[in-house]
């Protein structure tokens, strides 16, 4: 057996499983549209952010129920009969998955870098921040993964976009409760730390909504090695808790 079929074997379950989920393809579809009437009403440079700033959420959302059904379901037991380790294909649906993700996001970019090139107007911050969005798709993949082997229907998705949702209102309720909530929000806004509380409080910001990385703002590479140190954590630790998952026998 070669050394790519695992892999190959992971990538195909994972294909036809996004093409049951009907909640991604309906989210590709109003992203898509949400792109067309941002580009048709302010502007290719306002889509382009807004592009930027919201597709990592197909990593997540391509992520939802990652292990849990799989591990309920009694499926792996047909992993097993074709002689794989259940564990190794677990662990490598993150890979698969995100190779999914990024086939989806790279169709919608190409026509922003299209766009680009007819007017001279080509920048290579447009692979920085699709990079960034990337890493950031990874990111989402690798805590789903954690939290999904838990949690199942999708309530590992659920949970991040309703810390999220927390995250924003609480911000929002900052702006309107004085000096020291507005001086936060100016923080995040500038990205410009001078203390370490301030560090602190962008750390915390970007672990929480890490989509602020595909911004020039927090473009700069310690906010990078934040990500890819935390997206290490999550893989570990999925590492571990799969190393310790065992099949119940009837």
């Amino acid at each position: 057996m070669s050394f790519g079929y695992p892999l190959r074997f992971s990538l195909y379950l994972s294909w036809k499983k996004v093409l049951r989920t009907k909640i991604f393809f309906f989210f590709m579809a109003g992203f898509i549209v949400l792109l067309a009437i941002f580009w048709w009403q302010a502007g290719y440079l306002y889509a382009r952010r807004f592009f930027f700033s919201l597709f990592p959420y197909l990593f997540l959302l391509i992520a939802q129920d990652i292990f849990r059904e799989e591990i309920d379901s009694g499926s792996l037991e047909n992993v097993i009969f074709i002689r794989f380790n259940f564990r190794s294909y677990l662990q490598e649906k993150n890979i698969s998955l995100f190779l999914l993700a990024t086939i989806a996001s790279t169709l919608v970019f190409v026509p922003f870098l299209l766009i680009s090139l007819l007017p001279g107007d080509f920048s290579w911050a447009m692979f920085s921040s699709f990079f960034a969005g990337l890493m950031v798709g990874l990111y989402y993949i690798s805590l789903a993964g954690l939290l999904g082997l838990r949690l199942r229907s999708g309530s590992n998705v659920l949970a991040i976009i309703l810390i999220q949702v927390f995250l924003f209102l609480g911000l929002l309720v900052a702006t309107s409760s004085g000096a020291s909530g507005r001086d936060i929000i100016d923080l995040l806004i500038s990205g410009q730390p001078q203390g370490s509380r301030e560090r602190l409080i962008l750390f915390s910001f970007l672990a929480l909504w890490p989509n602020a990385l595909t911004s020039r703002t927090y473009g700069s590479l310690g906010f990078k090695l934040e990500a890819l140190a935390l997206i290490f954590l999550f893989l570990g630790l999925q590492a571990w808790r799969l190393g310790r998952l065992e099949l119940k026998r009837e």
